[in-house]
């Protein structure tokens, strides 16, 4: 067999040439890895000083932001109990909330409320992009649920609840017109014209006039009362309001509250600029925010149930109720203060007569009437122009803002009028409630502003239910309705056959002072 061949004979040794070759080859290679090693430990120095230096900025606002959730820790533990079902059911979350659905109009007849809050939070949580839920669930919350309580205040409580709840889809659907307007029918409908609209706008105002006696509230303290009024406090500081709480004269916020809106206030006759605040210290009609709300609507755009026509009559509706709310109001207060038997005549605080009259509560309450009257002289102008602005924008509104427009002009005359009278009144009971010539002269001047009241009043009932004469028969037909409205004409004439009966009353006699008992406006 032929031999193997052998295997290739090892390399000779390197020749001085080529061994000074791969030492150069190895020297750069050691040099390029020590520099790119003093180029990564530069980047790196670099990037841990910026680290560091936006460490140290941000370091006040995660200490702030900490030191909030230690303080709330309920209320973040709540809100990741809320929010983690969203975060983590995927396509389940529809199924979960129609199962929601069902368990909470199951707890609402089983009366528990607790239980049915906790599950309206949970579906808007994992739902919370669909308008419907809060506008279903508020709406439940201030109408179906309150009706469920007897006491007013828990009614009250409920329905600012429902107004929460639209507040909190607003956060998950900004500047979404069904919520805006939503919450305008809150305030306009509901806390304004509800059953119970005596005491909710009562209480609104009051509210508004008193947010400093939260200050003095124990955080853990949850009445009825004082999650109302914390509700109050947080949708008045909601930006769209314009609105900052006033200071009393030690410093302490909280005393009423005042509004900048230059383009609301450009009626104003107390010789400041439309620009300047106005003041409200002892609160203000809800039929304010009502306002406020249905503007908004309208610059977000059209609704789904109503339309544009609809919504642009808002504005000037809340504008004339206002000036109703606090004609209203001034004529309650009045009574209270100079009629013959006001509620609880002898435990009235503002009855000068009475053993138990305040007189620095009194002294509020006059200032507090005057503001009323300046409010409807200021507000009612604003809300014809409104009215005129509508009827040029929309012809077929015509119809009815022609009533709307007799109506609020109506308003400011009864307002002026009673003014006159509020003012000869004070000023006969700081003077010992003695009818001399000088104290007359007031009366006097009431008597014409009453009967100019009465004249555009009219003017208003006719325009609503006009008088219909047969031509032939010469028989007037009347539409039994007029009679509700023509009592306030009547009222406004037992008003100044009241003043008259005042002053032909001799000095030593006791005036009849039930005039002031009759009502000159609706409730």
């Amino acid at each position: 067999m032929p031999a193997a061949p052998l295997p290739p004979a090892p390399p000779s040794s390197s020749t001085p040439s080529s061994r000074a070759a791969a030492d150069s080859r190895v020297a750069s290679d050691l040099r390029y890895l020590r520099s790119k090693a003093r180029r990564d430990q530069v980047l790196a120095s670099a990037v841990g000083a910026v680290l560091l230096s936006a460490a140290m900025l941000l370091q006040p606002v995660l200490s702030s932001r900490r030191a909030a959730m230690i303080e709330e820790p309920e209320a973040s533990l709540r809100a990741l109990a809320i929010n983690f079902p969203r975060l983590t059911l995927g396509g389940f979350r529809g199924l979960l909330a129609t199962v929601l659905w069902y368990q909470a109009e199951n707890d609402k007849e089983d009366r528990k409320w607790m239980d049915l809050e906790t599950k309206y939070d949970i579906i808007g949580a994992i739902e919370p992009y669909f308008v419907s839920i809060y506008v279903f669930h508020s709406w439940n919350q201030a109408y179906n649920l309150s009706a469920q309580w007897h006491s007013e205040d828990s009614k009250y409580k409920w329905i600012l609840d429902g107004m929460s709840y639209l507040y909190k889809g607003e956060q998950y659907n900004p500047d979404n017109p069904d919520l805006i307007d939503e919450e305008g029918n809150l305030y306009f409908l509901k806390l304004g014209g509800a059953f119970e609209r005596i005491f909710f706008r009562a209480h609104w105002r009051d509210d508004l006039a008193s947010l400093y006696k939260l200050d003095t509230i124990k955080p853990d303290e949850k009445t009825d009362a004082t999650e109302a009024l914390r509700l109050v406090r947080d949708f008045a500081n909601r930006s769209p309001f314009n609105i900052q709480e006033m200071r009393n004269k030690a410093g302490v916020k909280g005393h009423g509250v005042q509004i900048t809106d230059p383009w609301l206030f450009e009626f104003r006759k107390d010789n400041k600029a439309p620009s300047e605040p106005v003041e409200f210290p002892y609160g203000l009609s809800p039929f304010y925010f009502g306002y406020v709300e249905f503007k908004r609507s309208l610059a977000a755009g059209p609704t789904t149930t109503v339309g544009a026509n609809i919504v642009d009559g808002w504005p000037p509706m809340c504008l004339r109720l206002w000036c109703r709310d606090d004609l209203y109001y001034s004529g309650e207060t009045m009574m209270r203060m100079f009629s013959d038997s006001p509620t609880n005549p002898d435990q009235n605080p503002l009855d000068s007569t009475s053993k138990f009259f305040d007189p620095m509560l009194f002294n509020n309450k006059v200032e507090e009437i005057r503001l009323c009257y300046r409010n409807i002289d200021m507000i009612a102008p604003k809300a014809v122009d409104l009215f005129q602005k509508d009827m040029i924008k929309y012809p077929q509104n015509k119809s009815v803002h022609v009533n709307h427009v007799a109506e609020t002009e109506s308003y400011r005359d009864i307002a002026l009028a009673e003014n006159e009278l509020f003012n000869a009144l004070v000023n006969w009971n700081n003077g010992g409630r003695k009818m001399t010539e000088k104290d007359k002269e007031p009366f006097k001047h009431a008597l014409g502003a009453y009967d100019k009241a009465i004249a555009t009043t009219y003017v208003w009932v006719d325009k609503m239910y006009p008088v219909i004469t047969n031509p032939q028969t010469g028989q007037a037909y009347v539409n039994p309705d007029r009679n509700d409205f023509e009592r306030y004409v009547n009222a406004l004439k037992i008003r100044k056959t009241g003043i008259e009966n005042m002053l032909s009353t001799p000095p030593t006699e006791k005036p009849d002072m039930s005039f002031l008992q009759e009502e000159v406006v609706e409730r």
